[in-house]
């Protein structure tokens, strides 16, 4: 079964591999309406476990603009067939789209396999990134051999030392699912802290370097990166242990503590600075000034008790008719009485009439910009207000 299912995919790669070859254009937009095809009437070319039917479901990824699940999946492929130029050429536009420095350095070796093969694809690519650099391929078009291993890393990342070179060898990792950050390692918490770090969220970056540490103590650039991490915050004290052990591995890295630990504290206060609630006292009402006359309609706030939304009501209780006479008359035809009233302080004085009777404790008025308000006080906490629209 194992034999037959490898001749069929063998014959699959085939039938999309020779059509470019020999006719030395890019047909790789054919080849992906054939496999659809294929797909869709049930064809042998995406049979189950196939390579057309894995291709098939990372080209869906890539339409769909998803190109890390995309890239995943065109992987998954090039590991089974490194010289599948679709394949290549598709993981590495994948990469490229996701505008990752790590990802775009990688795109180069695929790009230059898939160039490779069929040369075609070069004016491919230029369709699909006119404004891309020409070098971006290297020295795409000659028959270099490729690592198709994702756990590789580049060059000057293998052979450089120092906390800048662990960094991005993390980053490096990770971008690319390499077995440094793969689930559940110290490396994968160290790229977390690294994140939270470069951030400014140093209380975040300590505890993802202290899981990191949990399971590799003895890392001398995770122990600096929590030094620095606990330092930013004002931990000065307990930062010690940690610089410590990370000197004790590369000397280096305490003649840049200090200066590390400025930028990251500048950081770290200008978070909390912005994480701060900046209230500003309200505006005292100010009560007073020329008296609108109309009719002013009366409500009360009622509180609807806890866990009720919404949190309060706003109960109607009648109106009343404010002249300039100096009288008012409360509804249609209820009881009119007189009133005075202070522009200074705002204050009016029922002296007959409806509101005469209750004796509120005090009766204010305030201009508004839309609505003059009348706040009729019976006491402290059980007030009416009356507003007249202008």
């Amino acid at each position: 079964m194992r034999f037959l299912l490898k001749k069929v995919t063998g014959i699959i790669l085939l039938a999309c591999f020779t059509i470019s070859v020999n006719a030395q254009i890019d047909s790789l937009e054919n080849c992906v309406n054939r496999l659809k095809h294929s797909s869709a009437t049930g064809g042998k070319e995406t049979a189950f476990l196939s390579i057309g039917s894995d291709f098939m479901y990372a080209q869906e990824y890539f339409e769909s603009g998803n190109f890390s699940s995309a890239e995943y999946s065109f992987m998954t492929i090039v590991r089974k067939e490194k010289d599948h130029p679709y394949a290549n050429y598709q993981l590495a536009i994948s990469l490229l789209k996701q505008n990752d420095p790590n990802k775009t350095k990688l795109a180069q070796d695929y790009l230059a396999k898939a160039f490779s093969k069929v040369p075609a694809l070069k004016d491919r690519y230029k369709k699909d990134f006119p404004a891309a650099n020409d070098d971006i391929a290297g020295s795409a078009g000659s028959d270099i051999p490729i690592n198709n291993n994702v756990e590789a890393t580049p060059v000057e990342a293998t052979k450089a030392d120092g906390l800048d070179a662990y960094i991005e060898r993390i980053k490096f990792s990770r971008s690319n699912s390499g077995a440094a950050t793969s689930m559940l390692s110290a490396g994968l918490d160290a790229f977390y802290g690294i994140e939270y770090f470069e951030n400014g969220e140093f209380g975040s970056a300590e505890t993802s370097f202290s899981l990191s540490l949990a399971k590799d103590g003895a890392n001398p650039y995770v122990n600096y990166l929590k030094a620095v991490s606990l330092a930013a915050q004002g931990k000065i004290a307990e930062s010690k242990a940690f610089l410590a052990k990370a000197a004790a591995a590369d000397a280096t890295l305490n003649d840049r503590f200090k200066n590390d630990t400025a930028r990251a504290t500048e950081k770290w206060n200008k978070k909390q600075e912005a994480k701060t609630v900046k209230s500003s006292p309200s505006k005292p009402v100010k009560y007073g000034g020329s008296l609108l006359f109309g009719n002013y309609t009366c409500h009360v706030s009622v509180w609807n008790g806890p866990n009720v939304s919404p949190a309060y009501r706003y109960d109607y209780k009648g109106y009343f008719a404010l002249k300039k006479d100096g009288s008012y008359r409360w509804l249609d035809d209820g009881a009119t009485g007189k009133f005075s009233y202070n522009s200074a302080t705002g204050e009016l004085t029922w002296l007959s009439g409806y509101f005469k009777g209750f004796q509120p404790k005090i009766t204010q008025y305030q201009t508004g910009t839309k609505t003059a308000q009348i706040t009729i006080s019976f006491s402290d906490s059980y007030r009416w207000e009356c507003g007249c629209n202008k």
